[in-house]
């Protein structure tokens, strides 16, 4: 098994097993040789190093692992609190929209709505206008007629009483000539 494998960047020492009867068999005895064998059994303890080392290399990757998700979660749950922040906020101004325009909506419907009665409010009065004219006119032109009809007759009953005052003038005038020339015609036969 590498080891440099399983922790980079670490300071490693290697370790061989050497079965003890292969090495007498195929290596010739060196000095170090009889010190090697004498004592305790390095692959053993080199085992024993390995297995500390790999299972502290699984600690060290499960707290690893452990802290990623957790980081992980955390993050998940900072986001997922973030999106549901930004929809309430979208949703309340949303609604804060919706309530704005239905106020304007609301609004523009009574300023219509007053301009509708100012307006007919104005044409009822111009129409009361018309109707006094229309009135006044009337009347006046009533009034016209009757001053017209009352000086016709009064011309025509002056016209008639002079004409009337005429013709008893003549008439008397004519009276008068009739009696002078009746004296007359009596003078004249008498003086005849």
């Amino acid at each position: 098994m590498d080891l440099g494998a399983l922790s980079p960047g670490r300071n490693t020492s290697i370790c061989y097993e050497i079965p003890v009867d292969e090495v007498k068999v195929r290596t010739p005895r060196t000095p170090r040789t009889p010190n090697l064998l004498k004592s305790p059994n390095r692959s053993v303890l080199c085992e024993i190093d390995l297995a500390e080392r790999l299972s502290k290399a699984d600690e060290r990757r499960s707290t690893a692992l452990k802290e990623t998700s957790t980081k992980n979660e955390e993050y998940v749950r900072r986001a997922m609190s973030k999106c549901e922040q930004e929809r309430e906020k979208t949703m309340n101004r949303s609604l804060e929209l919706l309530e704005n325009l239905q106020e304007d909506i609301e609004k523009k419907a009574q300023r219509r709505q007053q301009v509708l009665e100012e307006r007919v409010n104005a044409a009822k009065k111009q129409l009361e206008k018309v109707e006094q004219v229309t009135v006044a006119r009337s009347s006046s032109k009533e009034v016209l007629m009757r001053q017209i009809d009352e000086d016709m007759s009064n011309k025509e009953n002056k016209r008639r009483s002079i004409i009337q005052s005429i013709k008893q003038h003549c008439q008397h005038e004519t009276e008068k000539v009739d009696r002078v020339r009746s004296r007359r015609s009596m003078n004249s036969s008498n003086s005849n």
